[in-house]
């Protein structure tokens, strides 16, 4: 391998499949990382007697998604992308939070987002698949599992008695 073969990878993945992946996982960085900033935001300003609960929750959450925007935005580099760093595009969506929300209109506006999000990666799994990119595959349907794990203990605040 000579100089410039060693800034091409050579992983068995096809360049333009890379390329596929790599933008649609900025796509996948930027949901996941508007739902730690919306999560986050969330935990700062709950009230009410959900606050504990909520307040509990969404730091837990938080804490996961700031690991999973790494672990994305890692994979983007190892298909030798680069993920996105202009702040007046990224995140999406999180100048639009309502300033004053109940506990649960803010629970109500997470399951909708971490949907979307869930939406989102089965889309990139199937790429994904179809590319034989195992490592993301994988990597994405683990975070499959964990977003519907915190949507159903969220949607699980909602329901009475």
């Amino acid at each position: 391998m000579d100089g410039a073969d060693a800034f091409e990878p050579q992983n068995g993945l096809a360049s333009s499949d890379r390329k596929e992946l790599t933008s649609r996982l900025g796509g996948v960085l930027d949901a996941v990382y508007s739902l730690m900033v919306r999560t986050q935001v969330y935990h700062w300003n709950v009230e009410g007697p959900l606050f504990e609960p909520v307040h509990k929750l969404t730091e837990a959450q938080y804490t996961f998604l700031f690991g999973a925007v790494d672990e994305i935005a890692e994979r983007i580099r190892a298909l030798d992308g680069r993920p996105a760093v202009n702040t007046n595009v990224f995140p999406s969506g999180v100048s639009n939070l309502p300033h004053s929300q109940t506990a649960s209109s803010m629970i109500a506006d997470l399951i909708s987002h971490h949907e979307r999000v869930i939406r989102d990666i089965r889309t990139v799994v199937t790429v994904a698949d179809k590319a034989a990119d195992v490592v993301t595959a994988d990597l994405l349907t683990g975070y499959i599992a964990q977003h519907e794990k915190d949507t159903w203990m969220l949607r699980s605040m909602l329901r009475g008695p």
